[in-house]
């Protein structure tokens, strides 16, 4: 008798001590998972030349493109190189849409957008330099009032009014932003519940990429950041030539 209460209280004592060895665990496990469920900024002492002194969601920021680099958007080779046509039918356009070309540069995604939406269609091209903005102007003349919208961001938001867009892009843009989180959460205010965003970003790890490390992402890289975020990741794209395509929604309401 005294044997089997003896084995039956040592069993008790393992069970609990076992209990509490694996409460301790998961305690842990759970604190590592909540310190890493959010992307971080880290300031950097030293990186690349290529980027800011900046990381975000372990990825150092890389720099902005500045507009002296207009007529490299412009180069009639883009069209083939990036696969321009093939990207617009990618984006499942509809007549009527309101879209935003986030980073628009000088607004050649904006036109080919537009031809597609247009007359009830509506395109907001953003761009954070006066310089693309100033280009950007003139080239909105060319088309109806209300057609091609010129906005400047800031570092921090696109400057669209809330919940205009059934759509938002952002061309070899996002892995600039010096504030990623900030601008995507505003972002997505503009972006109509249901609506889509999307990174098209080029190629990481892709020899046949003639771009800088830098400026190029991951589809793993991009969802990471983009679902802490909050947006709901629908699909990925890789079959441009130099780039992938990454579609997320907003939550419906």
């Amino acid at each position: 008798m005294k044997i089997f209460i003896s084995d039956r209280l040592n069993n008790l004592l393992a069970s609990l001590l076992l209990s509490l060895s694996l409460g301790v665990f998961m305690v842990e496990v759970h604190a590592i998972d909540a310190g890493n469920s959010r992307c971080q900024y880290e300031q950097l002492k030293s990186g690349h030349p290529d980027g800011i002194m900046k990381r975000y969601c372990g990825r150092q920021i890389a720099q902005i493109m500045g507009w002296e680099g207009a007529e490299w958007l412009e180069r009639p080779e883009r069209k083939t190189e990036e696969g321009l046509d093939q990207l617009i039918d990618l984006l499942q356009l509809k007549p009527g849409m309101k879209v935003g070309d986030i980073g628009a540069g000088t607004g050649r995604l904006s036109v080919l957008m537009l031809n597609r939406i247009k007359p009830e269609g509506q395109v907001w091209a953003v761009d954070i330099q006066p310089e693309m903005v100033n280009y950007l102007s003139s080239r909105a003349k060319q088309f109806g009032k209300n057609q091609l919208m010129v906005s400047q961001s800031s570092s921090t938001s696109p400057n669209i009014p809330p919940a205009t867009l059934d759509m938002a892009i952002m061309v070899d843009v996002y892995h600039e932003l010096e504030f990623p989180r900030e601008f995507l959460q505003n972002l997505m205010k503009s972006v109509k519940p249901g609506g889509r965003v999307i990174f098209v970003e080029y190629r990481a790890n892709d020899k046949s990429v003639p771009i800088k490390t830098l400026h190029t992402m991951t589809v793993a890289q991009v969802r990471k950041e983009a679902q802490d975020a909050g947006l709901i990741f629908e699909r990925s794209d890789s079959t441009l030539p130099w780039q992938h395509v990454v579609v997320f929604r907003l939550p419906a309401p």
